[in-house]
């Protein structure tokens, strides 16, 4: 039991800390910076933040 409570921890752990990323790099970019640079700051792969941007550029119209 302890092992897979520990399994759920560090789940909601990692889902979190992408949040984080995600609400970063958005602001980022909001204040212009070039994904390439983002996606190394962040360490998120370029296309995961290119597919940010876009959600978040969907959502805003």
């Amino acid at each position: 039991m302890c092992h897979e409570m520990e399994k759920i921890y560090r789940e909601g752990m990692e889902s979190g800390e992408l949040k984080a990323k995600k609400e970063t790099a958005l602001s980022m970019a909001e204040e212009g910076m070039d994904v390439k640079k983002i996606a190394r700051l962040v360490k998120v792969i370029e296309d995961d933040i290119q597919k940010w941007i876009d959600e978040n550029m969907c959502v805003a119209k």
